[in-house]
Order: structure tokens, then sequence, then C-alpha cells
């Protein structure tokens, strides 16, 4: 998703609108809110060869400034910093933590990676945080099978021991957006970190939502 701003370049003296990524998490509190762009440059820096588009922005949630800051590829503008970036730990529920302790690590440390601007790693260990998660679920779930589990590929691993449909199909549609974090060649190209974060946040929904019915499987009637 795309969202036009009204540009001034420092440069060419003119004045005019692009488009560029919608841009809903706050690098300061990382809520995923409506953010308020108040103004937009483009200028030219001795630290990037070609002009970077500044956007000066506000949170609506903590109402701290921050400015993210683009540059142009093909006619799109892609975002290179988000700064200051604050890093603030994501705490997952303590039943998740307790099934997939790794998970909880390294989806923190990918989170830490990601604060400093450190994007093409960030998105490497959000995609191995996920297979810690999908395999430890897995495990929780045919403990007979750990050590197949364990070394068969994520994809594998998903179809033969996730039984739950929806995280099924879910984890699956995560994994390949995390595997373009990996690989030379993206394959989803509309697609990008935000995403893949958004997806993890979905599966680990829905595996919170399988603690909850096996905890209801232990209600009996009064």
């Amino acid at each position: 998703m795309e969202k036009s701003i009204h540009v001034e370049n420092l440069n060419s003296h003119t004045a005019y609108n692009v488009d560029i990524p919608a841009d809903d998490q706050c690098p300061m509190c990382h809520s995923y809110l409506s953010i308020n762009n108040i103004s937009a440059r483009v200028h030219s820096s001795s630290y990037h060869p070609d002009d970077i588009l500044s956007v000066f922005c506000r949170c609506s949630k903590c109402g701290e400034f921050y400015i993210n800051r683009y540059t142009e590829y093909n006619d799109d503008f892609i975002k290179i910093s988000s700064e200051p970036n604050r890093f603030v730990k994501k705490d997952f529920d303590e039943k998740l933590v307790l099934l997939s302790p790794g998970f909880d690590e390294i989806y923190n440390q990918a989170r830490q990676a990601e604060c400093l601007n450190l994007h093409q790693i960030a998105g490497i260990g959000y995609r191995k945080a996920l297979e810690f998660l999908i395999k430890d679920f897995a495990i929780s779930k045919h403990p007979d099978s750990i050590e197949e589990i364990k070394n068969m590929p994520l994809s594998r691993c998903i179809n033969a021991y996730i039984d739950n449909e929806k995280i099924k199909s879910l984890a699956i549609k995560t994994v390949w957006i995390g595997n373009d974090e990996t690989h030379y060649v993206r394959k989803h190209t509309d697609r990008d970190i935000n995403d893949l974060k958004k997806f993890i946040d979905a599966v680990v929904y829905f595996i919170g939502i399988d603690f909850i019915m096996l905890d209801a499987e232990t209600v009996s009637p009064a």
C-alpha cells in the first residue's frame, strides 16, 4: 500500500507529489497506527550518492517525532532508515515462550537488528524465528517424532505435522515470504519484512487460540 505526499525538492527548487510506501509502524513505540507525515524534502547528502527523500513524521500514539528516509529505485521509493529507532522487546504470552523459548529470543534479536536499520539481517532473523516456533509447535503435537521434525525442511514439516488447517495455510505462506529474506532473488516483490512480521503475528495468534481450545477441553459440565 502506498500514500501520496507533497514534497519540496531542495535541489531543483520545485514541489510535487510522490507515492511512498505507507508507513504504519512507529520506530519509537513500535505501534501499528496511522502516522502523521508532517513535511517532506528531497535533498542531497554527502553520505548517499543519490538524492534522499526525508519525511518528518509524528506518531499518533506516543507523540514522538522521527524521520523516515527513502531512496528512489526504478521509479519507486524504498525506505532506507527510520531515525531515531528505539528497541522495545516484544513480550509474548508466557505459554508461547515456554513452548518455544528459541522463538522468543531470535525474534527479539531480529527486532533489535531492525531497530539498528540492519534490515537484511533482521529479515533472516525473523525467518529463523518462524522456523523455531513452527517446529516447537509441531513437536508439542507429535512428541514421538522429535528428531524427524528437527531435521526436515520447514515446508515439509508444516505439511506433515501441523494439523490445524488455519495454522498450516498461514504458516506455509509466511514461509514463502520469509524465504525471500534469505534468497538472492525475491519471488514476492510486492511483500516485505513488514508483511513477514504481520504474518508471524497471525501465526502466534492462532497458536494462542489453540492453547485456549486445549484449556477449554479440560472444562467439564458442572
